[in-house]
């Protein structure tokens, strides 16, 4: 049976790098935020042991968690954005290089 296409095909000879980036930071906000709350878990477990009273640790863990909580995403944020930046930059000097990305579009039956 022979192959029939349908579809028809387009070639891609560039992409906005702000996108990528914006894809990069996204993903690297949510392992920012994934680390800051075990990283918060670890302390407030490690201060509820060492002083012997699980409010104390509770107490004194979620404090410091808390910033950590706000702070590292916004830190993996804007490191992932910078790295998804210039993904984006390197992205598009190899698809001009490379004549482009041709891709098979078709429509919705």
């Amino acid at each position: 049976m022979a192959n029939v296409n349908n579809g028809y095909n387009k070639r891609v000879v560039s992409v906005k790098p702000t996108s990528i980036a914006m894809l990069e930071a996204i993903f690297a906000g949510v392992i920012g935020l994934t680390v800051a709350i075990l990283f918060s878990l670890r302390a407030s477990i490690q201060i509820a042991d060492s002083t012997q009273s699980v409010l104390a640790g509770l107490t004194f863990g979620i404090a410091g968690g808390a910033i950590t909580i706000i702070v590292v995403p916004l830190i993996y944020f804007g490191l992932g954005w910078l790295i998804g930046l210039l993904h984006g930059v390197i992205l598009n000097f190899l698809i001009e290089t490379s004549g482009g990305i041709e891709v098979n579009i078709q429509d919705k039956k």
